[in-house]
């Protein structure tokens, strides 16, 4: 038993364990550890966008040669922290020093990065000469976020032939049915009808990037994301909605079914799944799933106890309560105006000054004036913000009038509308091990499930009580660093990641902002 003098702090007895990290071969199906690394190395996990890691290694590694040249080579990598994987692989290297000193540092993305390297087709079983869906000039898709979102990834990655896979089952939430006693007014009706589509979700899609398809979704539905990797050495494999090859691409219009084309396939000619192999990844690959958030907040976080040693706090303030949204009216729309306000012209002008044909001349010019655009607003903030601080914006391009331009309106405000996250460097397990620790709830030791009470994951609803004030955020993001002194330094961000984000964080958002904006302007026709 250790005895302290009163006011001293209580000895640190939480174990110090540094990463057991493994490189994989370019196919997946064999690993081997990777061994002694440098202070600095890193690795961060987060709601719903790619994280990064960073290794350092000494030039003189055994596998520097190797894992410095990532150009013409995948280079997997994975790790765990208390249960949890992270999984990527080394998108660059950077070897810097005196010649015979050398230090590598490797910068790793993990494999949610594949969204961003992912094109949504308007038709993924045609060339791209020519794309045209029974939808129209866009793959339109509505259900359930988590059936949407797994069904345009099932579709994409089985054309690109990209061994990625949908988690099963399928996360839906059906909404509560309504109380008639409630139902007074005509009001209230059309209350439970606005309300009632509110966890189905419309996206369309015209080569997007996967990642910008979602992004309005996965803020405004507050989704996780996760791209986690699986080979055969792991155990069983999880249930999956099995696309891995082509043949299979049209089961994604029927996930009830694996082999709909059996019953015209004797011999199995066409090449389709064995039954037997229903649901299962036969081969290394990357399974895809959407979460929901955890309601944890009967945990609290304290910044008067001593497992906290660092807080940031950053609140942004609102900079604008309207948002205009659109440019190019929908195309239908475009011709019922013109024909109806040139016909009206033609009789005015012909008849002001008959004979020299005046009226022929107008043309297409109401095009995407009328309904080009839309304007949301948010009352209770602009109120709370008084007349000095009332602002407008301008959203996505070409969506007014459309399915989601609802959608696309609410995430525009809500992007302008302020944002407020809390960073902890925190001791992980506090002072004598009774504090909160990054993990998994159960953990497999030593071939034994153990399971753990205080443990949190990124998305869980939690609470920080700071200077008397209690605020609820969401865990959404948690970077772990080895140091000097080969401790961990674990600093924990609650609320709005991207706010306090630094390095590759803020330069992967600034490439999804450019790029998704040229795309917008590109396929705005």
């Amino acid at each position: 038993m250790t005895v302290t003098a009163p006011g001293y702090p209580r000895p640190n007895t939480t174990e110090v364990k540094g990463w057991q990290i493994e490189v994989g071969s370019p196919d997946g199906r064999s690993w081997r550890p990777l061994g002694a690394y440098m202070a600095g190395t890193g690795f961060e996990w987060d709601w719903a966008i790619p994280t990064t890691g960073e290794i350092f290694i000494k030039g003189n590694h055994p596998l520097a040669s190797y894992l410095s040249r990532p150009r013409r080579k995948v280079i997997l990598i994975r790790t765990w922290r208390n249960g949890i994987p992270w999984t990527g692989r080394v998108m660059e290297a950077q070897v810097s020093g005196p010649p015979g000193r050398l230090t590598i540092k490797l910068t790793c993305i993990s494999h949610l990065f594949k969204l961003l390297r992912a094109l949504a087709w308007v038709n993924n079983t045609t060339p791209p000469e020519f794309q045209l869906n029974i939808t129209g000039k866009q793959d339109i898709d509505w259900g359930p976020p988590d059936q949407v979102l797994k069904k345009f990834v099932s579709k994409v990655m089985t054309r690109l032939r990209s061994p990625v896979v949908s988690a099963l089952p399928i996360r839906r939430t059906t909404p509560d049915l309504p109380d008639l006693d409630d139902v007074d007014t005509l009001d209230d009706m059309i209350n439970i009808v606005h309300e009632s589509p509110d966890d189905m979700i419309i996206l369309a899609a015209r080569f997007t990037q996967l990642d910008e398809l979602f992004k309005q979704t996965v803020e405004t539905q507050e989704i996780g994301l996760s791209m986690d990797f699986w080979e055969p050495s792991m155990g069983p494999s999880p249930q999956v909605f099995n696309t891995h090859t082509l043949s299979m691409l049209q089961s994604v219009m029927d996930y009830t079914s694996d082999n709909f084309l059996n019953f015209t396939n004797p011999g199995n000619i066409l090449g389709l799944t064995n039954p037997s192999e229903w649901g299962k990844l036969q081969n290394p690959g990357f399974i895809f799933n959407t979460h929901a958030k955890r309601d944890r907040r009967q945990y609290q976080w304290r910044t008067d106890s001593d497992q906290i040693a660092f807080i940031r706090r950053t609140e942004k303030s609102c900079d604008a309560t309207r948002v205009a949204i659109g440019g190019k009216a929908p195309e239908i729309l475009n011709q019922v105006i013109e024909w109806g306000a040139n016909f009206a012209l033609q009789l005015i002008l012909n008849a002001i000054l008959p004979g020299l044909g005046l009226g022929n001349i107008i043309g297409d010019l109401f095009d995407d004036i009328f309904f080009a655009f839309q304007q949301f607003w948010d009352p209770e903030l602009e109120a709370e913000l008084g007349e000095l601080g009332r602002g407008e914006a301008f959203g996505d391009n070409t969506s007014a009038w459309s399915l989601d331009a609802f959608a696309v309106g609410q995430a525009a405000l809500k992007a302008h509308s302020g944002s407020e996250a809390i960073e902890l460097t925190i001791v992980d397990g506090g002072a004598d091990g009774r504090g909160f620790t990054f993990g998994a709830d159960i953990e497999v030791i030593d071939g034994v499930e153990v399971q753990f009470e205080r443990r949190y994951k990124v998305g869980d609803i939690m609470t920080v009580w700071d200077d008397g004030v209690v605020i609820e955020k969401h865990v959404s993001n948690v970077k772990i660093t080895e140091q000097e002194d080969g401790r961990m330094r674990t600093v924990t961000t609650f609320g709005d990641a991207i706010t306090v984000g630094e390095g590759w964080e803020r330069v992967l958002n600034k490439v999804q902002t450019i790029f998704g904006s040229i795309r917008a302007i590109a396929n705005s026709t």
